[in-house]
């Protein structure tokens, strides 16, 4: 085994990682989450418990990888020194909507599916985490760039950010369900557009 090139040894994890998500997502709407164990998840998948404990810390978690995709545009966020506390705001909600315009077919398939299984109390806790994960992860971003800006901006700011992304999601997934095939970039600047006149 050592002599696979990691690149493939790569691939071979994603793809076990994306079967495992597939099988978690079709039992969850088959029989539910609470009904659901992980060495079901595991036996559709064909492999060990053991094995699902090495891709995911939880059944839930199986269902909701993460927010990867804007995990990776906040590590690429550049700011400068100068930047105001709005062209910041500007900055990591272009980048947001940069990561929202990724999705596309089969990904809108998959956040309907989803978006139908946010119902359950399990992966309603367990999205809310990740949540505060991309808080974090922004507020440490926006912290490392803007050394002499306001600590309390620069977690306005995070917060705002991450909010904007979720109650886009939310609401892009209500319309998914209603059966209006929306894209997801638009919802997101109507959101957008009414933080703004809120605010202001």
């Amino acid at each position: 085994m050592d002599d696979v090139p990691t690149d493939l040894r790569a691939r071979r994890r994603l793809d076990t990682a994306e079967q495992i998500h597939q099988v978690a997502l079709e039992l969850f709407e088959k029989q539910g989450v609470r009904e659901t164990t992980v060495q079901q998840i595991a036996d559709r998948a064909g492999i060990s418990s053991r094995t699902f404990f090495r891709y995911f810390a939880s059944k839930e978690q199986a269902a909701l990888p993460g927010q990867q995709r804007l995990l990776q545009v906040i590590d690429t966020l550049e700011l400068s020194p100068g930047d105001s506390p709005a062209t910041v705001l500007q900055k990591a909600e272009k980048a947001a909507e940069s990561a929202m315009s990724g999705e596309n077919d089969p990904g809108l398939a998959e956040h309907r599916r989803i978006a139908r299984l946010l119902g359950e109390p399990e992966l309603q806790a367990l999205a809310a985490a990740q949540e505060r994960t991309l808080t974090m992860h922004l507020h440490a971003r926006l912290s490392a760039q803007l050394e002499s800006s306001d600590p309390t901006t620069v977690r306005l700011i995070a917060e705002l950010v991450v909010a904007l992304w979720r109650t886009s999601w939310e609401r892009w997934g209500e319309l998914a369900l209603e059966g209006h095939m929306t894209d997801p970039v638009e919802v997101y600047r109507h959101c957008r557009r009414e933080l703004r006149r809120v605010v202001e």
